[in-house]
């Protein structure tokens, strides 16, 4: 008896944002009670929802941002289908697996061992779990849409789903007894990259896009550059305790590359010269910003700083990125301060390490206690998102940080080593309130 389940298939009819919205049964089910008042992740799914409130049941098990429907929605952006391209279609898993080393032009002797399907499920899992823990709800829906309508068009963006997918189940593993099991996702992992990154560098280095049907899609380009962030993040997230004591720059340099990661999407977009104004990537470059560009803010001065960095820098009304190597950071970190913890608000922290990583890397370099101490306030903030991908690195680079700033003289950093050390959960309001002030 041959096992089916639902896959998400290249649909030939459509062109991307013209998402087709049909099914057809995977198997035979039984007659349920249909949950007309779920939410919108357990809608997403297809899954019965037990409409408890403010969170579901298995929203508050998968950690999801869970919502529930209005009578009409505000933003017109919250009618894109979760599932473009998503048909479920009555395959035999080896049929399906074929149609997988086909287009990835591989043969079962170039995979990494295990089951004949696993391929069909990291895709599955990817869609239906992996792409829920990237951040909020709009960028979770952009990836599903992009990946959805692009991953059988591009070869690289299938091996890179598929790595952190296969990433994504190792660490659900990890203090399970299934030795084999991770021993393989990790084989699947590393094989997948590897040929997923080589195709998209050989992408990235074509001067011009190729005319015709096979011409540059930015969507997919950009899902393949988060992508690459998701997985720097994943790989280098162990550092020693004492790390930043070594004297070699390596543990300063990983701490750089991975926040020069974020910065990719601005570079996608200098190298090949591409609009991102027509892209369904809009509103998640939008949410790294304001209306008012708090978060852009070069303003000199220091109206605005919180006094007690002011006085840590030695700042003053003459100040300027110019004339002050942590003016800049401290401008971009300000506005992170007053955010709500957690991954709604990960477009913006992750737009501060883009922005501010050249800035940072002559001072991280020397060790700069005031440096460090700004870059672990981030770390803190980065570390309250709580996701698979990014908590390990935040928390371990922060610690490390912190045990290196911890003997410090200056009094100030020692009062201001507190919040990275409870990784953002002490109290900061004192900060904006100093005797004097």
């Amino acid at each position: 008896m041959q096992s089916t389940f639902r896959v998400t298939l290249p649909n030939t009819e459509s062109t991307y944002g013209q998402y087709v919205n049909r099914q057809q049964l995977v198997a035979s089910r039984r007659s349920h009670t249909k949950s007309r008042g779920g939410c919108v992740a357990c809608k997403r799914r297809r899954i019965k929802c037990d409409e408890s409130r403010p969170r579901c049941t298995r929203c508050q098990r998968m950690t999801l941002d869970c919502a529930y429907p209005s009578s009409a929605s505000s933003s017109p952006y919250e009618q894109v289908p979760i599932g473009p391209t998503t048909v479920s279609r009555n395959l035999a898993v080896d049929v399906a697996q074929s149609s997988v080393l086909e287009f990835l032009g591989l043969d079962g002797g170039i995979l990494p061992p295990g089951k004949p399907n696993d391929s069909i499920r990291a895709l599955d899992h990817f869609q239906n779990t992996t792409c829920h823990t990237f951040g909020g709800d709009i960028l979770s829906r952009v990836m599903h849409a992009v990946v959805g309508a692009n991953v059988w068009q591009y070869p690289y963006l299938m091996h890179m789903v598929l790595a952190v997918s296969a990433g994504h189940q190792k660490r659900l593993l990890e203090s399970t007894s299934q030795r084999k099991r991770l021993h393989d996702l990790g084989l699947a992992e590393a094989t997948h990259w590897h040929h997923g990154l080589k195709m998209f560098q050989e992408e990235l280095a074509q001067s011009h896009p190729p005319p015709g049907p096979e011409r540059f899609d930015f969507d997919a380009m950009v899902a393949a550059m988060f992508l690459t962030i998701v997985f720097t993040f994943s790989m280098d997230d162990q550092h020693d305790i004492d790390a930043l004591s070594m004297d070699d720059d390596s543990f300063v340099d990983s701490i750089i590359n991975t926040m020069a990661s974020t910065g990719g999407f601005r570079a996608l977009q200098a190298i090949r010269e591409a609009p991102s104004h027509g892209s369904i990537w809009v509103p998640v470059f939008s949410a790294a910003d304001d209306d008012a560009g708090s978060f852009t803010n070069g303003q000199d001065g220091i109206d605005g700083l919180p006094p007690a960095f002011v006085q840590l820098c030695n700042l003053d009304q003459t100040s300027s990125s110019q004339t002050n190597s942590y003016h800049a950071i401290l401008r971009h970190l300000t506005p992170l301060l007053s955010l709500k913890p957690g991954q709604q608000n990960m477009n913006k922290l992750f737009a501060f390490g883009g922005r501010l990583h050249g800035k940072f890397r002559p001072l991280l370099l020397r060790k700069d206690l005031r440096a460090l101490l700004l870059l672990s306030w981030w770390l803190a903030l980065l570390r309250q998102v709580d996701e698979w991908w990014v908590r390990n690195w935040a928390r371990t680079t922060c610690s490390s940080i912190v045990t290196y700033l911890s003997t410090a003289s200056d009094p100030k950093v020692q009062a201001l080593l507190v919040f990275p050390a409870t990784f953002g959960t002490a109290d900061i309001s004192w900060i904006w309130h100093l005797d004097g002030d």
